[in-house]
Order: structure tokens, then C-alpha cells, then sequence
């Protein structure tokens, strides 16, 4: 059993709840999230992670950030997501980047899935701001993705470590 795993969404899951709830109704990720979620990693990861593991983990983060400071730059995704991302690259084994990708990914497909089915039955919640305008113009909370990739891809890790 993946007790890093474990830990680690225990850490992670109320901020992903809270990331996701904050980006589905005000399509807006607060700073405090992403702040927190690093600031957690920084103290919990020595005692979870082993020593490279740890520094590695941070410098995957530190290199997420040069990239999103490109892709932010070239205003490809808004800077809430990214910092978002940034900070949940940390609680992912580096080895398993990938892994973690096809994780966001499948996510991604089901968010935007159920935040149409959601818009077009009327089970969304009024005046909430991803479902405010019609049709195909609504925005897509990324954070509702990440968040469901990351706490998937922990599961996955408690049910059968790889």
C-alpha cells in the first residue's frame, strides 16, 4: 500500500474540494489555495517523501512554473489554473508525470461532460458564474479537472501502488 498516497490526500482533499467549488461558482481559484497546498508539501513532504523524492518533487514544481509562466504569457490558460497546477505538481511521483496526466485528462473529459449535462438538464446551481452565460459560452473551471485528476490518481495509488 502507497502510504504517501495515503497521507497525501488526506492533505490535498479539502483544498480540492474547496479549489473546486470556489472555481464552479466564481470561476476563480483563490490564492490561498495554491499558497497553501505548497506550503503544506514544504513541511509534510520530508517525513512522507524520501530526501531525493522531496527535492525532486520541488524542482518538478519549480519547472511547472517556468512553463506556466509561458504558456500564461501567451494567454493560453488563465493564471488561477496554473498556479493551481503548480502547486499539486509537488504531491505527484515524478516518475509518474505521465500517469498523472492521463489522469487529468480522463477527468477533464468527464468535468466538461457533467458541467454541460448539469447546464443543459438545470440541475446548475443559479448564479453561479461557469454556468452564467449559455449555449457554448460558458467558461470551463479548469480546477474542477485538476482537482478530480489529482484525487483520482492518489485513489488509484491506495488501491494498487505502481
Amino acid at each position: 500500500m502507497a502510504y504517501w498516497a495515503i497521507i497525501f490526500l488526506v492533505i490535498t482533499f479539502p483544498f480540492c474540494i474547496y479549489a473546486t467549488w470556489s472555481d464552479l461558482k466564481f470561476l476563480k481559484i483563490p490564492n490561498i489555495v495554491p499558497v497553501s497546498l505548497l506550503l503544506v508539501f514544504i513541511v509534510t513532504g520530508p517525513f512522507v517523501l524520501p530526501f531525493t523524492e522531496y527535492w525532486h518533487s520541488l524542482l518538478y514544481a519549480f519547472i511547472a512554473l517556468l512553463v506556466s509562466l509561458a504558456v500564461f504569457a501567451a494567454r493560453l490558460v488563465p493564471g488561477g489554473d496554473l498556479k493551481y497546477t503548480i502547486a499539486i505538481i509537488p504531491y505527484v511521483d515524478t516518475g509518474q508525470l505521465v500517469s498523472f496526466a492521463m489522469f487529468v485528462a480522463l477527468c477533464s473529459l468527464l468535468a466538461v461532460f457533467t458541467h454541460l449535462v448539469f447546464g443543459w438538464i438545470g440541475l446548475a446551481p443559479k448564479d453561479w458564474a461557469s454556468w452564467e452565460k449559455g449555449g457554448w459560452k460558458r467558461r470551463f473551471p479548469v480546477g474542477f479537472a485538476l482537482s478530480g485528476g489529482l484525487i483520482t490518481y492518489l485513489g488509484a495509488h491506495i488501491i494498487q501502488p505502481v
